[in-house]
């Protein structure tokens, strides 16, 4: 046997997981850590005993949820759009269900790198199965088959009826076609598999007040895990002939085991009730002058993670400079873009629908930690030391949650030391609102308790919960778009809900009327007036919102409205009358204040001068947000927009243009180039009706 010192084991049996993907037959994998390829001896070392082992295990969070998914499949759930500077690129073809296998990012690397770590999931499970049973041993088994069916669970929501491999490839018959090219296998046994496997194990994983850490799962975010994945296998999903591939047989459905649908509810039911019922989690509350909402993710994003454990009971581990880092800031928490200071000049890559920015209740402290109405920026040019936050127009709201004020410094533009969140109580609370309505065919009190309990956290305890079924389960949809967006969630739970298609429906009626003013936007302001604030210019800084009055009466509109803004010698006076306007509502009126037309871009002539009026150093060649150019440099008012609604809201690129009921539901598989499903895979099928397709490979 070769000897190792410590760090060397350490690095080796993290490797094995890492490096190749937990494959020791894969020749081709980049040797990540400088270390010699590996053999079926040096797996045998990583299993010698329980300290290995767990550290083999650790080894699989590494890269377990891919940059793809949370960049394109956070967008297409009526609260988050790909904010790309072009309508033809395929981050805003798939958040509006443009699909097209053709392209490169249609979840092929998603797909390659999931296989991978279950293929790490299946070494382990093996060779743990085989070492003595201890309690820790036991606790690995039942936290890698956790592992082993989230990533399983993720490639089932992308793509329905995957491959299905539970064993090493040391195990099989590497020359077998079924080995080398699996086919399509029924998603209804593999959810019934890796349900009944975490069933089974589950019992043997530490609550988080036996181990202390979140950043792995524990038997909390286990049962969490389980209760969503249960959901999502009882719910309904796009399914097809699987025989013909005809795309005639396209459709949504459920299973057809009506009393297995019933038991998936019941086992999420159990599951959800053992976390309340520890008495171990609970949402974060208000304190230190901030909602308990922005405490939540302020701390997160801080890194203050016993601060927030109770209610972020799992989130996978990045830091450093290094491959286990994360994009997931720059993509989706850059409020509005940042230019230059301190935050250097950094693109958001993802915005807020307004119309979901409009739907919260006045009270509702979770709009402005989500919804990012600002972006912080120099107030001339680059090298500027003072930095503002610039009020936006409705087309450039970005995401809020993991913005970068918030964070500490990164290591780098593109390593912002943020963890991917997975399992938070918020959800654990509201998926069991959603079991004992299904179980009860409507909200029991312990239904409406948990539902109630958001709510009253969120400062919105007063709003009515209705007492029906389907008017309690559509409660509950809204409450998890108002709670978990830009937590990878919401898109699958319109499909397996079967709302998605009246919800595709709503949002692109509502941008319309949003557009135009009518319906439930007739009488919204046009002008709002934003406070001109400077920023801290400092990481960790816990600046929330900027303070706003929108403006509706026509005495105000007139003033605030101007055909041009005043400049030179006449700036002074029209500043005067804003702080006038701002001290009648009850705002400050010794500040200084500068109109914002909410229907125009954010770039446009107007708007820029406004802000000039207000405080800002800005010229022509800085008069730009830092956010994609499909929708953030377009207006979104109809009469703005020479009486045609914007492109980004109807067009051929529109608004989920690409959404087409019991086709869109899921993603084809990618089939550009080497690495791609299609392209490595001959026997694999694609999903019926795409470009390209030809019928069974």
């Amino acid at each position: 046997m070769k000897k190792y010192n410590f760090n060397t084991v350490r690095n080796l049996v993290v490797a094995l997981s890492v490096a190749c993907g937990g494959s020791m037959f894969l020749t081709s994998c980049e040797d990540t850590l400088d270390l010699k390829s590996y053999t079926k001896d040096d797996v045998e070392f990583a299993f010698e005993n329980e300290n290995n082992a767990d550290l083999f295990v650790q080894g699989i969070y590494r890269g377990l949820v891919h940059e793809e998914f949370y960049r394109q499949a956070n967008t297409g759930e009526m609260t988050t759009i790909a904010a790309e500077d072009a309508f033809e690129g395929n981050k805003h073809y798939i958040s509006n269900y443009g699909y097209d296998p053709t392209a490169p990012y249609v979840f092929g690397s998603t797909y390659g790198e999931s296989y991978k770590k279950i293929e790490s999931c299946n070494i382990a499970l093996y060779r743990l199965r085989n070492m003595e049973q201890t309690d820790k041993v036991k606790a690995l088994i039942g936290e890698t088959a956790a592992l082993r069916a989230f990533l399983y669970f993720n490639l089932i929501r992308l793509f329905g009826d995957v491959p299905f491999v539970t064993e090493p490839l040391e195990l099989l018959d590497i020359n077998s076609e079924d080995v080398l090219y699996p086919t399509r296998y029924d998603r209804d046994k593999i959810y019934d598999f890796v349900i009944n496997e975490m069933v089974e194990t589950m019992e043997d994983l530490p609550w988080y007040s036996e181990c202390g850490y979140t950043e792995r799962i524990n038997r909390n975010s286990a049962c969490g895990l389980l209760a969503r994945i249960c959901l999502h296998a009882a719910g309904y999903s796009l399914r097809w002939d699987l025989q013909t591939n005809s795309e005639a047989s396209l459709h949504m459905g459920q299973r057809e085991d009506q009393a297995r649908i019933r038991e998936l509810y019941e086992i999420a039911d159990k599951a959800l009730a053992s976390v309340i019922g520890s008495g171990e989690n609970y949402l974060i509350q208000s304190s230190n002058g901030m909602s308990g909402f922005q405490r939540l993710f302020y701390n997160f994003d801080q890194r203050n993670f016993g601060e927030v454990a109770p209610e972020m009971m799992w989130s996978i581990a990045r830091l450093g400079a290094n491959v286990g880092n994360t994009t997931l800031g720059v993509y989706v928490g850059t409020p509005g873009g940042s230019q230059y200071a301190i935050y250097g000049a950094r693109r958001a890559l993802q915005c807020k629908l307004p119309t979901f920015y409009l739907s919260y209740d006045e009270n509702d402290t979770r709009r402005d930690v989500t919804c990012c109405a600002y972006n912080p920026r120099s107030l001339g040019v680059t090298t500027d030391a003072e930095v503002a936050n610039a009020g936006t127009t409705y087309s450039s709201i970005c995401s809020g949650k993991y913005r970068i004020q918030w964070q500490v410094e990164p290591n780098a533009a593109a390593q912002r030391n943020l963890n991917i969140p997975m399992v938070r109580y918020a959800d654990v609370l509201l998926m069991y609102a959603e079991t004992q309505n299904y179980l009860n065919n409507g909200p029991t009190a312990a239904a409406t308790s948990a539902l109630q309990e958001v709510r009253d956290r969120a400062g919105i305890g007063s709003m009515s919960i209705p007492s029906g079924h389907d008017a309690f389960q559509d409660a509950i949809l809204q409450e998890r778009m108002w709670e978990l967006s830009d937590e990878f969630l919401l898109r699958t739970d319109l499909v397996r809900m079967n709302l998605l298609e009246r919800e595709v429906a709503k949002a692109q009626q509502a941008i319309k009327d949003l557009s135009k003013r009518e319906g439930d936007y007739a009488g919204i302001a046009v002008y709002r007036l934003y406070k001109f604030e400077k920023d801290e210019n400092k990481y960790g800084t816990t600046f929330l919102s900027l303070d706003y009055i929108d403006i509706t009466d026509p005495a105000e509109v007139a003033i605030v409205g101007v055909k041009s803004i005043p400049s030179g010698a006449n700036r002074e006076a029209y500043q005067k009358q804003l702080q006038e306007i701002a001290a009648a509502h009850g705002k400050d009126g010794s500040a200084s204040w500068y109109a914002t037309n909410m229907f125009i871009s954010w770039d446009n002539t107007w708007n820029k001068n406004a802000r000039i009026a207000g405080g800002f150093r800005m010229g022509a060649e800085n008069n730009q947000i830092l956010v994609g150019n499909t929708i953030a440099q377009k207006p979104t008012g109809f009469a703005e927009n020479s009486n045609k609604y914007p492109d980004w809201i109807e067009g051929p690129f529109g608004l989920y243009f690409g959404y087409v009921h019991n086709k869109t539901e899921l993603s084809p598989f990618a089939n550009q180039s080497a690495g791609h499903p299609l392209v490595d895979n001959p026997r694999l099928t694609q999903l019926p009706g795409f470009p390209g397709y030809t019928g069974v490979h």
